[in-house]
Order: C-alpha cells, then sequence, then structure tokens
C-alpha cells in the first residue's frame, strides 16, 4: 500500500509540472497598441493606451514588418504574442548555457 501511495503522488507532481509548462507555452495574448520604434536593443518597442510599454524580442517567421521603417512608427497595432524560451547570450555573442523568457509577435495588423 506504501508503494501505491508514493508511486500515486509522484505521478500527481510529475503531471502538474508537465500542465504548468505546457500551459506557458500555449498561452496567447491580444495587445492593441501604439508602435514607436526599436529600442537600442532592436526590441519592437509598443506601449498601449495606459503607457505600459511592451518590448518583443521577434517576430513569427511570415510577417513582414520592418522595425526602421518610418511609416509605422505612432501607428497603432492589433498584435497576438506569446512567451518562449531562447538562449542567452554574453556581450560577445556567445551562449551562456542560460535561457531566457522572451516575448514573439505571432500576427500584427494594423488598426485605426
Amino acid at each position: 500500500m506504501k508503494t501505491f501511495y508514493t508511486t500515486a503522488v509522484i505521478l500527481f507532481i510529475t503531471i502538474s509540472f508537465s500542465a504548468k509548462k505546457i500551459t506557458f507555452q500555449e498561452t496567447v495574448h491580444t495587445l492593441v497598441a501604439t508602435y514607436v520604434g526599436p529600442t537600442e536593443n532592436q526590441d519592437y518597442k509598443f506601449v498601449d493606451d495606459n503607457n505600459v510599454e511592451y518590448l518583443f524580442y521577434d517576430l513569427s517567421k511570415n510577417i513582414d514588418f520592418e522595425k526602421e521603417d518610418d511609416s509605422k512608427i505612432n501607428k497603432r497595432f492589433t498584435l497576438t504574442w506569446k512567451k518562449k524560451l531562447v538562449d542567452e547570450y554574453n556581450s560577445v555573442g556567445q551562449k551562456t548555457g542560460s535561457k531566457i523568457v522572451v516575448k514573439t509577435i505571432l500576427t500584427i495588423k494594423a488598426t485605426k
């Protein structure tokens, strides 16, 4: 009986951690914000109506959106995004062996 109980507890803990991992990867957010241009680190910077800043690391491969395009600056966009893990790099461009969480844009559409 003790073995059964221990196995059940371990199985429950494993499922709990797995569920959290799946939720983290699949959560998609929607945002309506104004594009203010790239940051010094070349992130995409957006500001919402409450002046909250959102920095995005990259775009989905199927999106054509140039960071430096002046015609997009100060325009409103509706975008969907999610968090993902990427490799961390040091100041000379080498992988540190760590992972960091960043935001990536999945879709973007001009809004009036």
